[in-house]
């Protein structure tokens, strides 16, 4: 079973604990308060980054503005903002997403900014505590974060041309709205998964949702005869929206100031029965209300969504402009090194089908040039059946790997990367079978600080708490595991979650049918040869090329799986010759990977003492 809150892990991009206090924690005198216009005035929830100025030794009130920094997303803040000249002597408003937190708000502070107020990117997600990344150490204005609803609430009064004022730090803070009550997406239930192949939801059972819900009376007085009820809606790909389930629950008794009602379970949506609706998008919202008029609506529903794809397999939710998992955060290990971040799948429809490709996304706000990254594909054979990772129960699969080049420029990028078999080092992927469990890593190893892409648009922390509560968690039900340290045989050795706050990686894998296998790098595009093989020091590469490569890359692993060789090169002849040393490497078996942009091959070599 994987270990729970054994290693320390800071999370840069959005994974702390957050805390539900309206208004700010009036016990440190700290307030985030829009002062204008009128209709949007009031104290509302907020969270002080990890970072830059203590709120509570001053004052800051400016007219806010939205950074713009000419990219595709431009208010997310992770370049210079164009808008400089505007930002300066104001407050800056920041998209929450794409790049570190303390990169998005020295952006701002370079520009001139008094303050930094970030917005959250997921609805009913709430605020939370920001953490530093690499460069936050350097910002020296307040930075704070504003619930989703909040801001949307200014950006529609900006954009019908209103002024907004704001006003944080040693405030006291107003007092709550006298009608309140709230849901957010960490007091629901989710669905277990974000995105499921089509292949792996055939009939009743194979994937259930069993929605639920807590409401929470954040106001100055009782909440009265509460309702709370959600809708499904499934839409399509190419298609319009259809509800296709709704339920509702009422109670004529009140919720006292402060409190939180039990949780309440609705019905099982079973997208397969009685109608199999099939592939598109699911989208859930859950809606609450009470006889009394709330003076603070935002936070009455929270929303999110699961899909059933052609073949795409991830516990992140979708997103429909890229059709691939959603990244709104990112995270690594506190002052870098060695991290590996796992997703556990379970695959009952397996024969037939084999993981083609690892989609994921990797982050470094000093860049990525030069930095290698691996994915490892577990199959995980649950010996004592007790649905906890044990000792002897994985086994390596499948790899992909991937170097950044030299000349990379960017700071992030999302990666779809050939599955090789372990065996073989050839690119035909891992063969699944029914009813089966797979582990896939993406795992760095090194001194630098990278981060992997995690989805904050649905969070567990509800979900994994009901299990535990009935005592039938598994490690299949976590948004992520993580391990640090590996077995002679590269397998992992020190797997914990960080919890109980259940984000999600953004890791994906292609699950393909058999009859989709793609060919491996045929002769028709190029062939290597090895001499001398077995070797002793010196052991050459010859590969003969077809057509015309931009690029070769070589990686040499031990019989583990480990990378024990790596070169690179982008002047790329009709004939390339590659010399390796091989006279400080153990004896044993090895595996010779080129990767070029025409395909892969691999062949095996012996070493021998």
């Amino acid at each position: 079973m994987a270990k729970h809150f054994t290693k320390p892990i800071a999370f840069v991009l959005g994974l702390l604990l957050p805390f539900f206090l309206f208004n700010a924690p009036g016990l440190n005198a700290q307030a985030f308060v829009i002062n204008g216009p009128q209709e949007i005035a009031g104290g509302y929830e907020f969270e002080a980054a990890g970072f830059g100025a203590t709120i509570t030794d001053d004052v800051w009130t400016g007219d806010a503005i939205f950074v713009e920094d000419g990219t595709a997303n431009p208010n997310q803040g992770c370049e210079a903002p164009l808008n400089a000249d505007m930002v300066n002597g104001r407050i800056a408003l920041i998209d929450r997403g794409s790049c570190e937190f303390g990169l998005k708000c020295l952006n701002a502070e370079n520009a001139g900014a008094i303050a930094a107020v970030v917005v959250n990117s997921a609805p009913g997600a709430g605020a939370i505590v920001m953490g530093a990344g690499a460069v936050g150490g350097q910002v020296t204005i307040p930075c704070v974060m504003v619930p989703y609803e909040v801001g949307q609430l200014i950006r529609s009064a900006m954009l019908s041309d209103q002024v907004v004022n704001i006003s944080l730090g040693n405030l006291e803070p107003p007092p709550p709205p006298a009608n309140d009550i709230s849901v957010t997406n960490f007091n629901v239930l989710v669905p277990q998964m974000g995105i499921l192949p089509e292949s792996q939801v055939r009939q009743a059972g194979d994937f259930v949702f069993t929605p639920g819900a807590e409401i929470v009376n954040r106001g100055v007085n009782a909440a009265p005869n509460y309702n709370i009820g959600i809708t499904i809606t499934h839409t399509p790909f190419g298609g319009d929206p259809t509800e296709v389930y709704n339920e509702s629950f009422s109670s004529a008794e009140s919720i006292d100031p402060g409190d939180t009602t039990d949780l309440i379970l609705f019905p099982a949506f079973d997208p397969a029965s009685p109608v199999n609706y099939g592939k598109g998008i699911y989208e859930y919202t859950y809606s609450i209300s009470m006889d009394s008029t709330d003076n603070a609506e935002f936070n009455n529903a929270t929303s999110g969504s699961f899909t059933i794809s052609d073949n795409l397999f991830s516990k992140a939710t979708w997103n429909p402009s890229t059709s691939e998992p959603n990244v709104t955060a990112s995270t690594t290990i506190a002052g870098g090194g060695n991290i590996e971040f796992i997703t556990a799948l379970d695959i009952p429809y397996g024969e037939g089908f084999y993981i083609s490709e690892v989609l994921f996304r990797a982050f470094r706000s000093e860049g990525l040039a030069g930095i290698p990254l691996s994915v490892y594909v577990y199959q995980w054979n649950d010996l004592d059946e007790n649905l906890g990772i044990g000792a002897g129960e994985l086994e390596v699969k499948g790899l992909a790997v991937y170097t950044f080049p030299e000349d990379e420029t960017g700071i992030f990028e999302f990666l779809s990367l050939p599955v090789l078999d372990f065996e073989t080092f050839e690119e035909t992927g891992v063969l699944t079978q029914n009813d089966s469990k797979y582990l896939v890593g993406v795992r760095y190893e090194g001194a630098e600080t990278v981060s992997l892409g995690f989805d904050a648009n649905i969070n567990y922390d509800r979900t994994v708490n009901w299990k535990q509560e009935n005592g039938d968690t598994t490690d299949l039900d976590y948004g992520g595991i993580y391990n640090d340290a590996w077995t002679e045989e590269g397998i992992p050795d020190n797997l914990f979650t960080f919890g109980p706050t259940n984000v999600v990686t953004s890791t994906g894998i292609f699950l393909e049918s058999l009859v989709n296998v793609k060919d491996i790098a045929g002769a028709d595009e190029f062939e290597m040869s090895l001499f001398p093989n077995p070797v002793k020091n010196q052991l050459q590469v010859t590969v003969e090329f077809k057509e015309k490569a931009e690029f070769i890359e070589f990686y040499a692993y031990d019989s583990a799986g480990r990378l024990v060789l790596h070169k690179r090169s982008t002047d790329v002849f009709d004939t390339v010759q590659q010399t390796f040393d091989a006279s400080s490497l153990p004896a044993g078996q090895y595996h010779l990977v080129i990767r070029t942009g025409l395909g892969i091959q691999a062949k095996p070599f012996v070493v021998q003492r």
